[in-house]
């Protein structure tokens, strides 16, 4: 069994090793309580009683035990000084059968379980679910530890961990690998073979052929994707009961496919075991044939968008040509009417006239009529129907419907091939639609004189059948559009997609769920919610409690910064805090001049390693092992969107081959994740980076996005006039904590609603546990309240009208009014929508806590959903009781209003950082995929990090050669009253000369710097 690695040789030691306290930190770690001191009583000896106390205090520190070898003398002695101890201790004396029953002792105190066979099964299921996403190895032996803690489990240690984790990954590798042994019949791994081969009718393999997907809408482009989808569906579906009897995960097919993707041919044929290969290549097919479906779909949408605002721009242009002829019409038939009334007018005076006589009434109507026949002449008449025709053609639906056609030819050559190779799934779309596009695809788009009709509206129908003659080409238009729309509204889903399936296929199976729940619930953390109308009660005691408390401060006049006006409209004043970008900051780092990037980054690797984390895509064989040099080399080309192939030529030491091979093998974004995580875990441990911390126990992050402009066909952009003028982009969401530390950041696409993308920050890294998380208002929804409440993160969003947001209470609003209240909510919540639909919320939460799906995922699919979708409207209910306590809390307090001014603006800056860092090609993405914009994101994010760490790093040693405790003092304060985000002194451009060694000696007192105290 090959054993996976996970921490360094160091890190082991240390993880295996008791905590070093502080002298600050040893009274709260022994502290000894009443019940404490009952059971040292009952111990006999001192070394009994030193080594029960020193066992409990690394434990409630560590959360495991250590054996007496390990105990740290500076510990012992402490704890002889707390007991009143004057002897040594002698812990040959401390047998392990005694030190035992202490372990037992002190997890029935502090109410944890043993690492035993129950247990460890326990941590071991949630390591195993873990492996079968594929994760990477670190990132599982983090969660582990975290699920040790969540659980109050004892933490084993790193060889017993290691094994659980080991065995976890050999065990699903290793099933799969059996079941597909066992099913793979001889035909079957002939034809996986010829993937690999030649045909005769071309110039290279298939699998070379359906690596990389088309990004141009262009017709001849859209049209090679479509090959290779039906290229692929060839492969695909005789192996579907194959894939189904593997049932991979999405994660788990992403991360074998990956392997074939960046291998070459001959690798993949000098793979030493063919069963394992059948698995890499049938991952693939699935993976492959599941993007170009979303692909696919993505360009119907694309294309049906622009076919749609091309009618209407044409419209609104023919609007705007006619409108003067609209207005000659108005006037003629305005002079028309008034020469036709006065007609009338005289007439009917005549005709009620006393005196003339009958004959002489009749004689006077000719000779008017007379009159006004001779003034409409023939051409007047003419005249006057062409304007009554413009006229009706302004308040026509046909003229839509003629200009929506004339856009259908163009609009069919891009979609037709298309519609006809997505496979919807008919069990979760609306059949009447469902059937109009199996029939579309039957007939190969010759649809005939008599499709199905019944998606249509009554008055559409009416329009492509009128006149008796069949509007083919109106049909289509109208076709494709209802199918961009229901697939938006989730009303028309794919069949095998990642992005675009029904809600239900991304949730826990709902078998597993009816059979497991408990379970599932205790390995998700969320057996606190599990009892809906117990929640709902607490939670409407707090909200009560709350409403009374704003409503008395007010009324008392105590809350100065609040105003409502005579309607009940709220204000609040938030008073400026000071915050300097750079200033004093800014003026030590450049002192001694420009520091080179690529020396940041040595010195950064220097005291951290994070180059390490650059491994080769295989987790159990280390086949590339790439120099210190050509990683920086791929950073940098990457993270300053440089280039790979540029930077190769402006740098000195750098291979080509080797950079391109390097970056393909190990620069996976889990793999600039890890990095990113080692960067941060420094930051973590620095006194200076702590002392940016409002509360020592509490941890504010935030996030925002920046809109980047893609200079290449990339059907992941789309267009923002706003905010790139004709041309396309997409936004990178970026994450940051009160320390200044980015640690998460995502690519998403410009027209997305960055709140989906809120959760995915919070859960999906293993270095930061956000306890209150601010945005502004694109980061919030009242669904994004439920999940963050569920996950145990404050929210608190900065809303541009807070007035203007509806609050919410478990009373009417008269019940409010009557206790005097001044601040009332406007509506009631619906208790009964959310206990119906308890269950799904819980399912739905326990699919995000345990990586069944990303929140992302299911949000963009469950928003997109018709607006009366039950868990949708229970989330959001449930969001509203969340969402108004923090209202409430909001208008209450200032401070808190205040760090959430401060806390955004470190996020606005660290968007001009990134700027400043993604400096070349015009600060525009190179690359069309999203896998290469975020990877180039990710190694942006990794070089800001370092560079933060860098002057955190230099600060502290300013700090430490600084021995005057008044003017330490004095630069602590000036210090954290600005932003460690600073880069003037950091030269970001130029030539990069990797030949030329770090200098030998350390510019940083790694020692010095971390014994350093602050506060």
């Amino acid at each position: 069994m090959t054993r996976l690695a996970f921490l360094s040789p160091s890190e082991k030691r240390k993880f295996d090793s008791p905590p070093t306290f502080t002298k600050d930190q040893r009274p709260a770690y022994f502290i000894v309580t009443d019940e404490i001191r009952r059971t040292l009583s009952n111990l006999h000896t001192a070394t009994h009683k030193i080594g029960f106390l020193l066992q409990l205090g690394y434990f409630r520190s560590a959360g495991k035990f250590y054996v007496p070898t390990q105990f740290r003398h500076k510990d012992i002695k402490y704890v002889k000084q707390l007991l009143n101890i004057t002897a040594d201790p002698d812990f040959d004396d401390y047998a392990p059968s005694r030190v035992i029953r202490h372990r037992k002792r002190i997890l029935q105190l502090l109410e944890w379980q043993p690492f035993n066979r129950s247990s460890a099964a326990l941590v071991a299921e949630h390591v195993q679910l873990l492996a079968q996403h594929q994760l990477k190895p670190e990132q599982v032996f983090i969660a582990a530890v975290d699920f040790c803690w969540k659980h109050r489990i004892e933490i084993p240690t790193y060889h017993q961990l290691s094994t659980v984790i080991t065995d976890s990954f050999n065990i699903v590798e290793s099933t799969l690998l059996t079941n597909l042994v066992s099913i793979l019949q001889v035909t079957e791994r002939t034809a996986l073979d010829k993937l690999m081969t030649i045909p005769d009718d071309h110039w290279r393999p298939l699998l070379s052929e359906i690596k990389q997907v088309n990004q141009s809408l262009r017709a001849q482009d859209i049209q090679q994707n479509v090959d290779a989808c039906q290229n692929l569906a060839g492969y695909f579906y005789p192996f579907l009961t194959i894939l189904d009897a593997l049932n991979l995960g999405d994660q788990a097919t992403e991360y074998y496919a990956a392997w074939v993707r960046k291998a070459k041919l001959s690798q993949l044929k000098q793979f030493p075991n063919p069963i394992k290969r059948y698995l890499h290549l049938l991952a693939f097919i699935k993976h492959q044939y599941f993007v170009r479906q979303d692909v696919l779909l993505d360009i119907i949408l694309k294309c049906v968008r622009t076919a749609t605002n091309a009618a209407e721009k044409q419209l609104k242009s023919n609007d705007h040509k006619m409108r003067s002829e609209r207005q000659k019409a108005v006037k003629m038939i305005n002079k028309s009417h008034k020469n036709t009334r006065h007609i009338l007018d005289e007439i009917t005076r005549i005709v009620r006239s006393t005196h003339p006589s009958a004959s002489e009434k009749i004689e006077k109507i000719e000779r008017l009529l007379s009159e006004y026949e001779t003034l409409q002449s023939e051409h007047k008449k003419l005249e006057l129907q062409r304007y009554e025709k413009i006229l009706d053609q302004h308040t026509d639906d046909q003229h839509y419907y003629d200009v929506l056609e004339s856009q259908s030819l163009r609009l069919q050559r891009k979609v037709s091939s298309v519609l006809k190779a997505v496979v919807f799934d008919p069990a979760s779309s609306i059949q009447p639609l469902y059937e109009a596009v199996v029939h579309f695809q039957m007939t190969d788009g010759h649809i005939g004189q008599s499709p199905p009709l019944d998606f249509l509206s009554q008055k559409e129908r009416d329009i492509v059948a009128e006149g008796g003659t069949f509007r083919i080409s109106l049909y289509k238009i109208l076709l494709f559009q209802s199918v961009a729309d229901a697939v938006r509204a989730g009303k028309l889903n794919l069949q095998f997609s990642y992005r675009y399936r029904a809600i239900q296929d991304y949730l826990i199976p709902t078998v597993r769920w009816q059979n497991e729940r408990d379970h599932l619930l205790t390995l998700a953390g969320l057996e606190s919610f599990a009892d809906g109308a117990a929640c709902l009660a607490d939670l409407k005691s707090t909200l009560e409690n709350t409403y009374q408390s704003v409503n008395k401060r007010y009324r008392d006049g105590e809350n100065t910064f609040l105003t409502l006006n005579e309607r009940g409209y709220v204000k609040v004043r938030t008073p400026a805090t000071s915050f300097s970008e750079e200033g004093y900051i800014g003026s030590i780092l450049t002192e001694n001049g420009i520091v080179p990037v690529l020396q940041v980054l040595q010195e950064i690797n220097r005291v951290s390693d994070f180059i390490s984390c650059f491994k080769h895509l295989s987790a159990k064989h280390h086949k590339l092992k790439p120099s210190a040099e050509t990683v920086l080399a791929g950073i940098l080309g990457k993270g300053c969107n440089i280039g790979i192939d540029k930077l190769s030529h402006i740098s000195i030491g750098i291979n080509e081959n080797t950079l391109k091979n390097t970056v393909n093998w190990c620069f996976s974004l889990q793999n600039i994740q890890v990095a990113n995580r080692v960067v941060i875990n420094l930051i973590d441990k620095l006194a200076l980076s702590n002392a940016f911390r409002k509360y020592p126990g509490q941890l504010h992050t935030s996030s925002d996005g920046r809109k980047v402009n893609v200079a290449v066909d990339s059907l992941h952009a789309s267009y923002s006039f706003k905010y790139f003028g004709k041309d396309k982009g997409v936004t990178l969401y970026t994450f940051i904590d009160e320390r200044h530390a980015l640690f998460h950041s995502t690519v998403i696409s410009a027209s997305d609603r960055e709140a989906a993308y809120v959760i995915d920050g919070l859960m999906q890294n293993e270095v930061v546990k956000s306890d209150i998380h601010s945005t502004d208002t694109h980061g919030f929804s009242e669904a994004i309240f439920t999940a963050t409440h569920m996950i145990d993160t404050a929210f608190a969003p900065r809303f541009k009208k807070i007035g203007s947001q509806k609050i919410y209470g478990f009373s009417s609003k008269s019940t409010y009014q009557k206790r005097g209240y001044h601040i009332v909510p406007s509506r009631t919540i619906n208790q009964k929508l959310i206990l119906k639909n308890w269950e799904d919320i819980l399912r739905f939460m326990a699919t995000i806590k345990l990586r069944y799906s990303s929140a992302s995922q299911l949000f963009k699919r469950l928003s997109s959903y018709a607006k009366d979708h039950p868990l949708y409207q229970a989330l959001k209910e449930f969001g509203r009781i969340i969402k108004t306590k923090f209202i409430l809390t909001y208008y209450d307090d200032v401070e808190l209003r205040q760090r959430i001014e401060k806390q955004l603006n470190k996020v606005e800056l660290a968007n001009k950082f990134s700027k400043a860092v993604f400096f070349a090609s015009n600060q525009e993405f190179q690359e069309g995929t999203l896998e290469e914009q975020e990877i180039a994101t990710a190694c942006k994010v990794l070089i800001q990090n370092a560079i933060v760490l860098w002057n955190y790093l230099y600060l502290s040693q300013r700090l430490s050669d600084t021995s005057a405790p008044k003017e330490r003092e004095d630069m602590i304060a000036s210090i954290t009253a600005g932003s460690i985000i600073a880069w003037r002194h950091v030269n970001l451009q130029g030539e990069y000369d990797f030949t030329r060694p770090a200098a030998n000696d350390d510019l940083f007192d790694m020692q010095k710097i971390l014994a350093l105290k602050v506060g």
